[in-house]
């Protein structure tokens, strides 16, 4: 199955050229030259804020770095004679700066036809909020998102959203985006791929804006899925944050019964569950009972030290938990370190590693940023070998944007499924949202995520995709599965190590029926270390990885606390775990199954390989480390973690919330001196009197009060008025509508929703797609129901209908009814 030729990087010979500051298409291009693209860095004249964060080290590794002042005759056409060198093309730049600087893409295609060109935006490339600052937490004010927040810290309003999520996953879908283009371009014209921290911010819609659209279904038990964001939650006894004898703190996350279960073994409760009122199916007692469990609960963690309860965790296996830890200490931690998630800096320290370990082309973190200053080097390089013009150049009439628009880019591509709940899921429905033919495997009875909420959160992460129910521990089933694989280009499983070996779907087996099967094994913790038996839900890379503490300012107590100040500080601590790490894991399955596909092309060229296929190696811990890439790493001199203060306000009077007239809050983002400068022209303008805003510390207390004094006198609407949609500058009111009526109310949003039928419920509108291709939003389809599917999917595979009855009727196959009971 191997080449006995030397290991060549997948992406070997790829030019891209990255014109943008800041992380999001800065660790998009970081993953592409990890796997071998060549990457040049194009740095305008003046220095640019974002790329003076600490961990630029990181995503500029592996690349180089060009200064030109594209305002310059002689530097526009070295530029140009760039581009014609290069393959791709990506921007972070504004809609109304692409147009000025002759960067958008009908401009670019109608000089460089063969160019991919990848665009990461803000708000996206059109509508009201297109040319708002395309900042993450501008865009977390806007959505909604800092309302989510609320009550983890003592006092009304929104709060702080510390963790970057659109930033990664909008440089995911980027990463993505161009690797399906490259995949589908072949000779043809180059095309235009599009993402937006808008966008990526929606990924984390994980079935609110759906409930509130199904709310009359859902009745009572709506508001449980969609609690007011005011209002926070006591949490579940199964997703709960606990404190341990040395005041560390743990997470549990056994979201499934027999889950609970081995909790209740471990901590020695199992006998709750002969309570005649235990409802095993809720894992949940009537109120009263609840919390003199939880109580109970609670006292038991602090009797052992929070090492002695991993300990335990790790002897059961079978335990959902896992301590909260800082991002600095996540980088020592053993599954980790034993997973390759981090690697040595050979300038001193340590830095995130590979995005995913493809087993048969493994990335390779690239050597620090190299500054080229004469262009001698690649820049030469790419100039002296331009691309050659596409072959299938058509004529056509109108712009490029619209004359290139075509099939998308996965068309053609079968992605089989077997996973369940969302990271896995919603990865192959990312896929799905790009063109490909997604079938997803379920057990007889149904993903067990249908059974959880009605199946809202399910409906939001198998949109688009057909679906086929079947007993895979059976001989039929097991057939049908490797007749499925055997037509697949690529295999999605989340099935801990060792159970694919069981039911004969291992990667070895379906090798041997297809030699280019893309295979992807996401886990929880990765199959070396001392989690690589252990289950996984999304609470506990939250808690570990240290998004968890980031939210909170790293403000968690470590004195044991008494019951009282458990029940105050738990619900705080889970409402700052929110359900990110999920979709965090979805946007990387993505990606790496992407790059598999890549790589299998170039496989394909090498005459000695017998087979392009590989196992590719996934796991929720490294996804989600690149979530929370601004501090996965360490190295001398480097600055500690940007906290936002104790109340949840920001990180500087320039960047943070403030109270505004009528009762409003505002999110300011000032980045540069350029903004910080446009913000006092506009207010002298409007008659008003900016602060001095010279101090930029945290600690610059006197900016803060005036900028405090100046805000109240209008309200967050009146602000965002005259700063935003007037000035593009980062000031927008941060307690707007919720995300799930922001996403199906807001007329700038519903351009990145899509409406679909559900068998059941009817038509909804679903949250669009990640991504936009050729200056569109692909068409996009609903969810199937369990086992919908079956009867086509076995007719392609040549099955009669007689076999297939009688596949039912031995309770092989299931079908989920229309019609709930």
């Amino acid at each position: 199955m191997t080449s006995t030729t030397p290991h060549r990087l997948p992406l070997a010979g790829l030019r891209v050229l990255d014109l943008s500051q800041g992380p999001a298409v800065g660790i998009a291009t970081m993953v592409l030259a990890d796997f071998g693209a060549d990457v040049l860095v194009i740095e305008g004249p003046e220095p640019a804020p974002l790329d003076a964060l600490p961990a630029r080290p990181m995503w500029r590794r592996g690349k180089r770095t060009l200064a030109l002042d594209l305002r310059s005759t002689e530097d526009a056409a070295r530029f140009e004679r760039l581009c014609a060198g290069a393959d791709v093309l990506v921007t972070g730049l504004r809609p109304r700066a692409l147009k000025r600087h002759g960067l958008d893409f009908d401009a670019l295609h109608a000089r460089h036809a063969h160019l991919i060109v990848g665009q990461l935006t803000g708000f996206g490339s059109s509508g009201p909020l297109a040319d708002y600052p395309g900042y993450e937490h501008v865009v977390a004010a806007v959505t909604g998102r800092m309302r989510l927040f609320a009550g983890t810290v003592e006092r009304e309003g929104p709060v702080y959203s510390a963790l970057q999520v659109a930033v990664h996953a909008s440089a995911q879908a980027l990463a993505s985006g161009l690797l399906a283009a490259l995949i589908a371009r072949g000779d043809g014209p180059g095309r235009l791929v599009e993402t937006s921290l808008l966008q990526g911010i929606q990924a984390y819609e994980q079935g609110a804006m759906l409930a509130t659209q199904f709310r009359d279904q859902l009745g009572e038990l709506y508001e449980r899925l969609v609690p007011a964001p005011d209002v926070v939650p006591t949490p579940s006894l199964y997703y709960h944050p606990a404190q341990a004898a040395d005041g560390r703190w743990l997470q549990f996350g056994n979201l499934l019964p027999h889950l609970f279960d081995n909790f209740l073994l471990v901590t020695e409760l199992i006998d709750i569950v002969a309570d005649p009122e235990w409802q095993p199916a809720q894992l949940a007692l009537p109120p009263a009972k609840q919390e003199a469990f939880r109580e109970r609960m609670l006292a038991r963690v602090q009797e052992r030290t929070a090492a002695d309860w991993q300990a335990a965790m790790i002897a059961n296996g079978g335990v959902v938990g896992g301590p909260y830890q800082t991002t600095q200490e996540a980088l020592r931690d053993p599954d980790i370190v034993a997973n390759g998630h981090v690697v040595e800096r050979a300038e001193g320290g340590v830095q995130i590693g590979p995005l995913a370990r493809l087993t048969r082309t493994p990335g390779r973190p690239g050597a620090a940023e190299q500054v080229d200053p004469t262009g001698a080097g690649w820049a030469s390089e790419w100039a002296a070998s331009p691309r050659p013009l596409p072959q299938a150049q058509e004529k056509t009439q109108g712009t490029p944007a619209a004359t290139t628009a075509r099939q998308a880019p996965l068309t053609g591509i079968r992605v089989l499924e077997i996973a369940t709940i969302i990271a896995a899921p919603m990865g192959a429905a990312n896929l799905a949202d790009m063109g490909a033919s997604v079938t997803k495997v379920e057990q007889l009875s149904g993903d067990p995520y249908r059974g959880l909420g009605l199946g809202v959160g399910s409906t939001r992460v198998n949109a688009g995709k057909r679906s086929i129910s079947l007993d895979l521990k059976s001989a039929a089933g097991l057939e049908i599965v490797c007749r499925l694989a055997a037509e697949s280009d690529v295999l999605i499983h989340n099935f801990r190590p060792g159970v694919p070996e069981r039911l004969g779907i291992d990667f070895d087996s379906l090798a041997a029926i297809n030699p280019d099967l893309v295979y992807l094994q996401v886990n929880g913790y990765g199959p070396d270390g001392p989690g690589a038996q252990r289950p996984s839900t999304h609470p506990i890379p939250g808690a570990a990885l240290g998004g968890v503490l980031l939210q909170l300012g790293d403000c968690v107590p470590h004195e044991r606390l008494d019951i009282d100040a458990l029940r105050s500080w738990c619900p705080r601590i889970m409402r700052a775990n929110e359900v990110n790490p999920d979709p965090n894991t979805a946007a990387v399955v993505a990606t790496s199954a992407l790059l598999g596909l890549a790589a299998r092309d170039a496989l394909r060229r090498d005459p000695e390989a017998t087979g392009a296929g590989q196992r590719i190696l996934i796991d929720m811990y490294g996804a989600n480390a690149y979530a929370n890439s601004d501090d996965f790493l360490d190295y001398p001199s480097k600055p500690p973690r940007a906290l936002p203060d104790a109340l949840g306000l920001g990180l500087s009077p320039t960047y943070r919330l403030y109270p505004c007239a009528a009762g409003q809050w505002c999110f300011l983002a000032l980045v540069s001196d350029t903004e910080r400068a446009r913000f006092r022209d506009v207010l002298a303008r409007a008659g008003l009197v900016a602060p001095d805003l010279a101090l930029q510390s945290g600690d610059d207390a006197a900016t803060a009060d005036a900028l405090a004094a100046l805000f109240a006198t209008r309200s967050a609407d009146d602000w965002e008025a005259l700063l935003a949609a007037d000035a593009g500058l980062g000031c927008v009111r941060a307690d707007g509508p919720p995300p799930n009526e922001f996403w199906l109310r807001d007329a700038h949003a519903r351009r990145y929703s899509a409406p679909v039928s559900h068998s059941r419920w009817g038509d909804y509108q679903r949250p669009g797609s990640v991504l936009h291709f050729d200056g569109r939003q692909l068409p996009l389809a609903g969810a199937p129901l369990a086992g919908a599917d079956a009867k086509p999917i076995l007719t392609e595979l040549g099955y009669d209908s007689e076999s297939i009855a009688d596949l039912f009727e031995r309770g092989v196959l299931w079908q989920e009814e229309a019609e709930s009971n």
